[in-house]
């Protein structure tokens, strides 16, 4: 089923722009892709391209076309309400603004913030893609980090590459093993545990559908405080189970994630979605009681 809004316009002079804004609200949601499309008819015909300038300092920028549309899906996801967020930004990830489409609105974070354990206002503290690289600081200012955990907080480590040892207990990264296969399997080795059960029930299915890979900087060793409930591999590798590390600490928890989340998040893949719900809402109830 398909619906149509439209709104007149006119422009007197090139280079003119106007702004129009519509609420597409649908009437029954299904898990399965929507596609929005913005059409612009004119005496001299219809345009369904939108266009941004691309170019170098002291070269004539160009116009890069693309098409005026927008992909959209239906998701049944559960997340706990009222989450406060926390996001320190990594290089160039999407996640932070993926956070929108799960009603989660993330305050973005300084190092100052960060580095001065002003976090005691945030339920979860995520942090974006390669965060320690991005962020020269950050491994002088980890300390607070397990602090805030301690205190009850949740820290989200997305994945980093080098010699990474941040966490509350001991971890090493070794070789940074990466399943660049987005279609093989994987096993859920404790289906119990809160990550992979609440406040969404993941399965095997929520593995469908991924793009690219399914991660990178897998770690290879870790504590027995940690909890390891995922495997996957790529054909002809060893078993991968450090995609996912969570532990409690003191009355929070701490989690590194490997997986491509921040590659599926934008685009819309639900058991991403899921998945990241889950361990966003990783603080309520007795979800960190679990290992």
């Amino acid at each position: 089923m398909s619906a149509t809004r439209s709104a007149r316009f006119s422009l007197s002079h090139a280079g003119e722009a106007k702004t129009f804004s519509f609420r597409v609200t649908p009437g029954a949601l299904a898990e399965t892709s929507y596609t929005l499309k913005a059409v612009a008819e004119t005496t001299s015909g219809a345009t369904s391209e939108g266009f941004r300038a691309v170019g170098y300092k002291g070269l004539t920028p160009t116009n890069m076309y693309t098409s005026a549309t927008y992909r959209a899906r239906g998701v049944d996801v559960k997340i706990a309400p009222g989450l406060k967020v926390g996001y320190l930004a990594g290089t160039g990830d999407e996640v932070q603004e993926s956070l929108e489409n799960l009603g989660v609105h993330a305050t973005t974070l300084t190092m100052e913030e960060v580095a001065g354990g002003r976090l005691s206002g945030y339920d979860v503290v995520v942090l974006g893609v390669r965060a320690y690289a991005a962020n020269p600081g950050l491994a002088a200012a980890n300390g607070k980090l397990l602090e805030y955990a301690k205190s009850g907080g949740v820290v989200i480590v997305q994945y980093n590459l080098g010699q990474f040892d941040y966490g509350p207990y001991p971890s090493s990264m070794g070789n940074a093993e990466k399943v660049v296969d987005e279609t093989v399997a994987v096993q859920l080795l404790t289906p119990e545990s809160p990550v992979l059960s609440w406040p969404n029930k993941i399965t095997e299915k929520d593995f469908d559908g991924w793009v690219e890979e399914r991660g990178h900087g897998f770690m290879e060793s870790w504590a027995p405080e940690y909890q390891a409930p995922l495997e996957t591999h790529d054909a002809g590798q060893d078993p991968q189970k450090g995609g996912l590390l969570v532990t409690k600490t003191g009355k929070g928890a701490y989690v590194y994630v490997a997986l491509a989340l921040y590659r599926q998040l934008p685009e819309g893949v639900p058991g991403a979605y899921r998945l990241f719900a889950n361990l966003l809402s990783l603080g309520r109830g007795n979800a960190t009681a679990a290992r």
